[in-house]
C-alpha cells in the first residue's frame, strides 16, 4: 500500500510543481556554468511562456505539455509574441530557439527527477537556412579605410567590427578582449569562449595587431545595442548600396524584403565574414573550425556564405593549383 502511495505522488508530481517557479530555479542554476547571453535567451524563454499563459484559455502545467499545447504556443509565437522592437510574431529560427530552450528545461527536470516522463518528440525545432550577409575582403578593407577623425565613437565601432571580421569572435568575446589574452611572442589570441567554453587560439592577421596595439590590447566597451544600431552607419558610409533579397517564414507565410547591404549589417555579421572569407582563401574547413570553435561541420556550413559562381571559381582555382 505505501508502494501504491509513493507512485501515485510520482504520478500526480507535474501537477503539483509550479512551471514558472521551476524555469526560476533552473536559471538560477544555470548562472554560474553558462554565459550572460544564454541566461538572457532563458528569461525570454520565460517571458514568452507568461505572455502565452495570458493569451491562451488553457492553464500551462508540466502535465499540459502535449502536441496540442504546442500547437497553440507555436501559433502565438509566429503571429502573437511581441519583439524588443514592438512589432508582433517571431520568425521561424527565432520560434525555433524557443522550442529548443523549452525541451532543455523540460528534458533536465525529467532527468532530475522533478517531474515523470513527458513525451515531446512532437514538439519540433523549427529552423531555416538564413541569408544574411557577410562581407568581402574588399569591403572590410573600404570600412576600415574611412576617415572617422570626427565621430571617435563610431570609430571604435569601426575598430572593434573589423577585429570581429578577422578573428571570427563572437560580440561577447570581443566586449571583454583584453591583454590577458594576447600572446605577443606567438601573435595569437587564447581565450575560451564565453558562449560554449571552448578554449581557441586564433592568430593575429591583416588589420588586428595595429588595432589591438591603438587600444593596448583591452577594445573599447560599446553595448551591444549601440554597436548594432551605429555599425550600419559604416556600410552606409562605405557606400555598400547593393541590393539585397531576404526571404523569412513565419508559420506558413514567407515575407520577402528588399534591403540595401548596409542595412543588414550587426554585430553576428562579424563571425559570418571571418568563415566566409578564409574559407574562400582557401584555408581547410577542418581547421577553420578549431579556429572559430563551431562545434560541427553542419553548425560551421551556415556561417559560410557562397553563391554558385564562388563555388565554380574555387573548384577552378583548385585544379589549376593542383595541375601546376
Amino acid at each position: 500500500m505505501l508502494e501504491l502511495e509513493k507512485d501515485r505522488e510520482y504520478d500526480l508530481c507535474s501537477h503539483r510543481i509550479d512551471i514558472f517557479d521551476a524555469l526560476e530555479r533552473y536559471i538560477i542554476e544555470k548562472a554560474p556554468s553558462v554565459s550572460k547571453d544564454q541566461i538572457k535567451d532563458y528569461r525570454t524563454l520565460r517571458k514568452h511562456l507568461i505572455a502565452f499563459k495570458e493569451y491562451s484559455s488553457q492553464p500551462l502545467s508540466f502535465h499540459n505539455l502535449n502536441l496540442t499545447f504546442y500547437n497553440e504556443f507555436m501559433d502565438y509565437l509566429f503571429y502573437k509574441a511581441e519583439k524588443p522592437n514592438g512589432t508582433k510574431g517571431l520568425l521561424t529560427n527565432s520560434a525555433g530557439k524557443i522550442i529548443r530552450l523549452l525541451k532543455g528545461f523540460v528534458n533536465f527536470q525529467i532527468v532530475k527527477g522533478s517531474i515523470p516522463p513527458i513525451d515531446l518528440r512532437c514538439f519540433k525545432v523549427v529552423e531555416e537556412e538564413t541569408d544574411a550577409i557577410y562581407l568581402s575582403e574588399k569591403e572590410l578593407a573600404a570600412i576600415y579605410e574611412l576617415d572617422l577623425s570626427d565621430d571617435k565613437q563610431l570609430e571604435k565601432i569601426r575598430d572593434i567590427f573589423i577585429t570581429g571580421c578577422f578573428t571570427g569572435l563572437r560580440y561577447s568575446d570581443l566586449s571583454t578582449l583584453g591583454p590577458e589574452h594576447i600572446d605577443l611572442d606567438n601573435g595569437n589570441i587564447n581565450l575560451k569562449q564565453r558562449k560554449v567554453h571552448k578554449a581557441v587560439i586564433i592568430p593575429m592577421i591583416d588589420y588586428v595587431p595595429e588595432i589591438l596595439r591603438k587600444y593596448n590590447y583591452e577594445l573599447p566597451k560599446i553595448p551591444r545595442y549601440l554597436f548594432n544600431d551605429r555599425v550600419k552607419e559604416l556600410g552606409l558610409k562605405a557606400k555598400l548600396r547593393q541590393k539585397v533579397e531576404i526571404v523569412r517564414k513565419k508559420g506558413k507565410e514567407r515575407e520577402k524584403r528588399i534591403y540595401e547591404k548596409w542595412e543588414l549589417i550587426y554585430s553576428h555579421t562579424c563571425r559570418r565574414s571571418f568563415c566566409t572569407n578564409m574559407y574562400l582563401s582557401g584555408f581547410p574547413a577542418e581547421e577553420l573550425m578549431r579556429i572559430s570553435g563551431h562545434k560541427s561541420p553542419s553548425a560551421f556550413m551556415r556561417y559560410i556564405k557562397v553563391d554558385n559562381l564562388q563555388a565554380a571559381n574555387r573548384l577552378k582555382e583548385l585544379r589549376a593549383r593542383l595541375a601546376k
